[in-house]
C-alpha cells in the first residue's frame, strides 16, 4: 500500500481506525458502579447482584429474628394475662417462657459470633 493511495482516502482511514479503537474499548470495558457494601470499590453487574442478594438475605434473617422476638413477647403477655385472670400459675407456660428466653439469648449470642466472624474474614 502506497502513501499516494491513502492521501485521497484519509478521512475514511481515520474513521476506520477510530471506530476500531472504540469497538475494542466498548467490548473490553465492562460498565461498573459503586459497590453497595464498600462504596470506594467499583463492581460489575455480577458482583452487584451478589451483594444485593447478600443484603436481602441478611434483611430476611433479621426480620425472622424480629418475628421470633415478637412471638416470645406474645407468649409472655398471654401467660401474664392467664395469671392475672385466673390467679393461678401455668407451669407449661412458665416452661415455654423459659425455653423461649433461653432460645432468644442463645440465638442472639450466635448472631453476634457470626457477625464478628464475618467482619474478621473481610
Amino acid at each position: 500500500m502506497e502513501l499516494s493511495t491513502l492521501v485521497p482516502n484519509w478521512p475514511k482511514t481515520i474513521a476506520i481506525v477510530i471506530l476500531t479503537a472504540l469497538l475494542f474499548w466498548g467490548y473490553s470495558c465492562q460498565p461498573q458502579v459503586k459497590s453497595l457494601i464498600t462504596p470506594e470499590k467499583k463492581v460489575g453487574r455480577a458482583e452487584l447482584q451478589v451483594e444485593l442478594d447478600s443484603i436481602i438475605a441478611t434483611a430476611e434473617f433479621r426480620l425472622a429474628d424480629l418475628d421470633k422476638q415478637e412471638q416470645f413477647r406474645d407468649i409472655i403477655f398471654k401467660n401474664a394475662m392467664v395469671m392475672v385472670e385466673t390467679g393461678t400459675l401455668n407451669p407449661v407456660g412458665i416452661i415455654t417462657m423459659l425455653a423461649g428466653l433461653y432460645g432468644l439469648t442463645r440465638g442472639g449470642a450466635d448472631i453476634v459470633q457470626k457477625v464478628k466472624k464475618k467482619s474478621n474474614n473481610t
